[in-house]
């Protein structure tokens, strides 16, 4: 399903509820509701579609959870986005299982304000956050990695800049903090830093459409 049609789908499900219950700040709602407006003059705005994954690709990305099945330690996505791939790896990973879900909100493809990119997407996760099996986090990613202590990660799946220097940072920290399997998206002629940065990695031992799974590393 393209991003244009979760996020009018999250506006049916969501949008009252939002307007009706939340206490959020008033400019929050305000905006809120001109999102709501606004949604579907964005529907044909070029890029709105970046982020989504295509159902091969996530038919991949299941198999890839159910891999991290086999190893202890969280399961650490970067790049929330508006946490539909969060949503549904928790779908596909283990009950006890943990979601750590990092996004500093600066960019989305419909153009709203950090805040309110935000608290879209903590209402989107809200059953899984307050039952606690996802954990967002509202972060510089790589500030983040400098202090995370954690057990070494079931997975980490890197989705957010798809820069060469941040594809390789993001490479990195999955390395140096022992994930088990280390993937992401955008493995593609258009994110021709991505592509360089898993291949100087070893290159992807698997690829289905642009998701991508890093080769084991020589020890």
């Amino acid at each position: 399903m393209p991003l244009q049609q979760v996020v009018k789908n999250m506006f049916s499900q969501l949008g009252y509820r939002l307007l009706r219950e939340s206490t959020y700040h008033t400019a929050i709602a305000e905006e809120a509701m001109e999102l709501a407006r606004r949604t579907a003059a964005h529907l044909d705005v070029a890029g709105t579609r970046e982020g989504s994954l295509s159902e091969e690709e996530y038919a991949f990305m299941r198999e890839l959870v159910q891999e991290a099945s086999a190893f202890p330690g969280p399961i650490i996505e970067i790049g929330t986005l508006f946490g539909r791939t969060t949503s549904k790896i928790a779908l596909w990973k283990l009950p006890q299982a943990k979601i750590l879900t990092l996004d500093n909100y600066v960019w989305n493809p419909l153009r709203v304000s950090p805040e309110m990119h935000f608290h879209l997407t903590s209402l989107v996760l809200q059953y899984l956050i307050d039952s606690e099996q996802v954990v967002q986090i509202r972060c510089d990613k790589d500030e983040w990695f400098s202090r995370y202590s954690g057990e070494p990660p079931a997975m980490v799946f890197c989705d957010a800049d798809h820069s060469y220097e941040a594809t390789v940072r993001d490479i990195r920290f999955a390395l140096r903090s022992g994930a088990a399997i280390v993937c992401g998206h955008d493995y593609s002629p258009l994110h021709p830093g991505t592509v360089r940065a898993v291949d100087e990695h070893g290159g992807p031992r698997a690829l289905k459409g642009s998701v991508w799974v890093l080769a084991p590393q020589p020890a």
